[in-house]
């Protein structure tokens, strides 16, 4: 087992999270005492991102190697508690933790459609699509619109609840604030009006007047979540290792595109990432380095001291530095779009070979446990 120079160990994910919106979380950027702008996902879909999160390799397949998995390396009690359906038991996300919840047969994850993986404009996503609207819609006349995923706060209370008495502890919670379609208590309008916007908008048929509602719904949901993580910074032990991070970043209205379409786009790719009482990290952060940085030893692919990130969906792959992107499309300058050029990163992009796979047929079942399709 892993020598840890703590006994209490924290790892917060949240869903969907742009980097360019982390402002909007006061209290959470106050805790950390480190944040790092050069971090990167390994993928535009929660299914892509999270074998690199807990288990530290690159995806391929869909889910988690159960022996990758970090929570292995803790001999301290583990409490895991999810709110995406694709992050369960049935993907192997539960393996090492003494304790874990998550949304069962897609249960209220609302949220996440599942149709992540799902090329837009193929025969499956319109299914999905469809299938999802017409759900929604008849969701509408119910008198009281429900959240569309469990909360923040209920998650932080249960565990809290589930650490106390426990001198050592590893936990991994992960949130869907701000995915869509987002409702947040806090807004302008009623849940119900929210929901159905934030669907028109991402379908392409929404307003000007809509698409900058959605962006404040989105804004809102942000500021929710990061009242509701006050509560956790505020109850753990000040000594704890954290690290925060996204899982990847949300498109909002860039060149049309909303929500996390699988285009290898720097507002996808580059997640907010943040620590507390955590080893020094080097210029780039890959979500492949999580493990490593939890349990300050190597773990899977993962290293202290990168240079060079990679990304993976379908057959599209990305290589990142601190400066540029590089994709089968062309290398840019992730500061402003700028196109370069960088054959270093570009050696490296053609070098990289996950050997990423996407298995739709176990998505098509959660859509259908959704009743999405």
């Amino acid at each position: 087992m892993t020598d840890h120079t703590t006994d209490t160990t924290l790892l917060v994910t949240v869903d969907s999270l742009r980097t360019d919106h982390v402002q909007y979380m006061p209290r959470t950027l106050e805790f950390l005492d480190a944040t790092h702008d050069a971090a990167f996902a390994t993928s535009t879909a929660t299914p892509g991102s999270f074998p690199a999160i807990i288990g530290g390799e690159y995806p391929a397949g869909n889910g988690l190697e159960s022996e990758a998995s970090v929570a292995h390396e803790f001999e301290s009690h583990c409490v895991g508690i999810t709110t995406n359906h694709l992050l369960s038991q049935e993907y192997g996300y539960a393996a090492g933790f003494d304790s874990f919840t998550s949304p069962k047969g897609g249960g209220e994850s609302l949220k996440d459609k599942g149709a992540i993986l799902l090329e837009r404009g193929s025969l499956p996503y319109k299914l999905a699509s469809w299938g999802y609207n017409r759900y929604q819609r008849l969701r509408s006349y119910v008198a009281e619109t429900a959240k569309s995923f469990r909360p923040a706060a209920a998650v932080v209370d249960q565990f809290l609840a589930e650490i106390d008495g426990h001198e050592g502890w590893f936990g991994w919670l992960h949130l869907m604030e701000p995915h869509h379609p987002y409702d947040p208590d806090g807004a302008t309008i009623d849940r119900a009006r929210a929901q159905r916007v934030t669907r028109r908008v991402l379908a392409g048929h929404g307003s000007e007047a809509d698409e900058a509602l959605v962006r404040d719904l989105y804004r809102r949901e942000i500021a929710e979540l990061d009242a509701a993580l006050e509560r956790l910074w505020n109850a753990i032990p000040d000594e704890t290792r954290v690290v925060f991070c996204g899982d990847h970043g949300e498109l909002l209205g860039e060149d049309g595109l909303w929500g996390h379409p699988g285009e290898m786009r720097p507002e996808l790719l580059n997640v907010p990432f943040g620590t507390r009482n955590a080893p020094d990290l080097g210029e780039v952060v890959s979500l492949v380095d999580v493990p490593t940085i939890l349990t300050g030893t190597e773990h899977g692919v993962g290293t202290l001291d990168r240079e060079t990130a990679f990304a993976a969906y379908g057959d599209q792959k990305a290589a990142m530095t601190a400066a540029h992107i590089a994709t089968g499309d062309g290398t840019y300058r992730l500061e402003n779009g700028e196109k370069v050029a960088d054959p270093t990163l570009e050696r490296e992009l053609e070098r990289f070979d996950p050997a990423y796979v996407v298995k739709e047929d176990a998505l098509q079942e959660d859509l259908e446990d959704l009743g999405y399709a």
